[in-house]
């Protein structure tokens, strides 16, 4: 068990970072681009925890104020996770009064524990000082553990369905900037689940686990919100046919032959390359489906049935084979590779060694030179 003095270095050390934290992402970005989201997650999963973790080991008599306060704010972390990851692929997400049911557990909690200490008497509030949990406590531990599983199955699936509507829709490459939200999502999920198994071997482990992982988990956040423009990139976004639209249309189109889809998919392709579209670094599927007359659904099943690929694959897939067909040109040309990823279609020198080497496991350079060795080899 850890000493008394070693807990409070921790929860001091942790409230620092934490802090120092969050004054660089407020420098960096304003808050704005989901940053705020970010610092109601810091601030709900961490400070009021540590506060408490203090006040119980140094025996405070304000323990009880600080233990409302963390649980309270504990049961709204995983809503405001769930609220963070809407505000980063949806760009019509807003805050509104009819979220707020989202809040519910946590007000059960906090009166569950308003009129339990009520009843209790100065001595008997004392002996909780120990980390021992009160019936209050046990409650909390369950909203949250039953929000655990239930938030995290619905965003996971969030996840899956916005990202299936992104690349089945657009061709935009710096989408791949989104997938660090999965990452963290998933690095949240394990972290809370090892502190789930290490409270069930020894309870007073939340007192110095929780604060450790909380900073790791927070410092990744805090680098991902300032790294990645999310909501930028969303935000940039021309409209296209809503998810509702697609499930549905989708749902009640009958199943497509394997010759009418390879119409589709030969149609789709000949414009994509006789017109060079696929240079456009904006291009959506409903241009493609305006330009030849194929219903937006059409395409996206006769290129996801028969090609084995989405929109987003097939369109970049063809900006990485005219890029290398350019790179190949470089020394008998005034090419460069910002020239090169412009005109290929790719919307930053990023995007482009992003998505290179998404389709080619290696960087232009590096596959340019084993190009170069193989030619002279031959």
């Amino acid at each position: 068990m850890f000493a008394d003095h070693t807990l409070i270095i921790i929860n001091i050390a942790c409230i620092g970072f934490l802090v120092t934290m969050l004054v660089v992402l407020a420098a960096a970005t304003r808050m704005k681009g989901g940053a705020g989201w970010a610092a109601v997650i810091i601030i709900t999963t961490t400070v009021p925890v540590y506060l408490s973790n203090l006040t119980r080991v140094l025996e405070a008599d304000n323990y009880v104020l600080f233990l409302f306060l963390a649980c309270f704010l504990n049961a709204l972390c995983l809503p405001a996770l769930w609220f963070f990851t809407r505000s980063q692929f949806d760009k019509s997400f807003r805050f509104s009064v009819r979220k707020l049911w989202h809040t519910i557990p946590a007000f059960v909690s906090l009166i569950a524990f308003i009129v339990y200490y009520a009843s209790l008497s100065t001595e008997q509030i004392e002996a909780y000082k120990e980390f021992i949990k009160s019936p209050p406590e046990y409650i909390n531990d369950t909203i949250i553990y039953g929000q655990f599983w239930g938030y995290y199955i619905f965003i996971f699936l969030y996840i899956r369905k916005r990202t299936k509507f992104l690349k089945n829709n657009y061709s935009d490459s710096e989408y791949l900037e989104t997938r660090w939200i999965q990452r963290f999502i998933t690095l949240s999920f394990v972290l809370f689940f090892i502190v789930f198994l290490a409270y069930l071997i020894n309870p007073i482990s939340e007192a110095w686990l929780i604060p450790i992982l909380n900073v790791i988990l927070m410092a990744y956040l805090v680098y991902c919100v300032i790294h990645h423009s999310t909501t930028a990139y969303i935000n940039r976004l021309p409209d296209a046919p809503t998810d509702t639209d697609e499930s549905e249309n989708t749902a009640s189109s009958p199943t497509m032959s394997d010759s009418r889809m390879k119409e589709i998919c030969d149609a789709v392709t000949q414009y994509l390359q006789t017109s060079e579209a696929y240079k456009n670094c904006n291009l959506i599927l409903t241009d493609v489906s305006h330009e030849t007359g194929i219903h937006h659904k059409n395409i996206s099943t006769a290129i996801n049935g028969y090609l084995r690929r989405n929109f987003f694959e097939l369109v970049n897939g063809m900006r990485v084979e005219e890029a290398k067909r350019q790179l190949q040109e470089l020394s008998t040309s005034n090419y460069s590779i910002d020239s090169i990823s412009a005109a290929c279609g790719f919307q930053s020198r990023t995007s482009f060694f992003r998505t290179f080497r998404k389709f080619e496991n290696t960087t232009p350079a590096q596959w340019l030179k084993n190009r170069t060795i193989v030619f002279q080899v031959g």
